[in-house]
């Protein structure tokens, strides 16, 4: 049966596909999926990506992604766009499963924000799903505690953790607690940094991420962390052809425009009859 089109709603046969977008409410989608905390300034592609996870679709989505990228004046002035060539490496290719194997690297020293003055960053090598924390400190301790506490009792033990051979990460108490779950460590040495490669990739992609959301002083950083990694794992990879939350969790992620956008087709069919608008409003 052919695909048709009744008014908003991309249908094929019985089934809703997806929702097409109004000429006039383009640029409004595209601005939420790219500059709000969910979007994160990604590249167009991603961009693109983020508005048909959200449900939405129009003939020209990749077209106007890019056009609305290479005018966003954050970016600019923050330097290349997150795009293709900011994805995560593909070599060495790993056999494990999700959450078998983490990345672990600190990011900082960063301007003073709230009294934090670090990020403490963790990635999953198959999903490249990241957990992060801002943190005042850099010492053996608080790694110890984030691991515990973001990884162990959140995504379960892994096989491997791997990261450089700074103190804070190769130390005794590390060796302890790592001993203890019997969980391998893979140091990153000065020869052969590309070991711990993807924790690296995810640093620039958080940074850059922030620099384009933060205050010119640099001292909101703290604040905006979750949305920065919000952003980062609703991301479409082009290695894995998903997002890091579809991995996860199985099923698209929703972000409020697709609220925003519902309650509005709702109203506009209701003909601004507001006592109506309950009853036919339906997610």
């Amino acid at each position: 049966m052919p695909n048709t089109t009744y008014g908003m709603i991309l249908t094929y046969g019985d089934f809703a596909v997806t929702k097409c977008i109004l000429d006039t409410e383009i640029n409004s989608v595209l601005q939420f999926c790219h500059a709000t905390p969910g979007g994160g300034h990604y590249g167009s592609t991603q961009t693109a990506r983020k508005v048909l996870d959200c449900g939405f679709y129009w003939p020209t989505i990749f077209r106007d992604a890019h056009q609305l990228v290479s005018t966003c004046e954050k970016c600019q002035k923050a330097g290349m766009a997150i795009n293709r060539r900011h994805d995560m490496p593909q070599q060495p290719i790993l056999f494990c499963e999700v959450f078998d194997v983490w990345g672990i690297d600190f990011m900082g020293p960063f301007p003073v924000s709230n009294g934090y003055s670090y990020i403490l960053l963790a990635v999953d090598y198959v999903s490249r799903w990241v957990e992060a924390i801002a943190t005042k400190t850099n010492d053996a301790k608080v790694v110890v505690d984030f691991l515990k506490s973001n990884i162990f009792c959140r995504f379960g033990v892994p096989k491997a953790l791997i990261s450089d051979q700074e103190s804070h990460f190769y130390n005794r108490a590390m060796f302890s607690l790592l001993h203890k779950y019997r969980v391998v460590h893979r140091i990153a040495t000065t020869y052969h940094p590309q070991t711990n490669g993807q924790a690296e990739v995810s640093n620039r992609e958080i940074k850059k991420m922030l620099q384009k959301m933060t205050n010119p002083n640099r001292k909101d950083w703290s604040r905006l962390l979750e949305d920065a990694l919000w952003a980062h794992r609703t991301a479409y990879r082009t290695p894995l052809r998903m997002s890091p939350y579809w991995i996860v969790f199985g099923k698209a992620y929703h972000l409020p425009v697709e609220l925003e956008h519902i309650a509005y087709w709702v109203v506009k069919q209701c003909n601004l009859a507001y006592d109506q608008v309950g009853k036919q409003r339906q997610f």
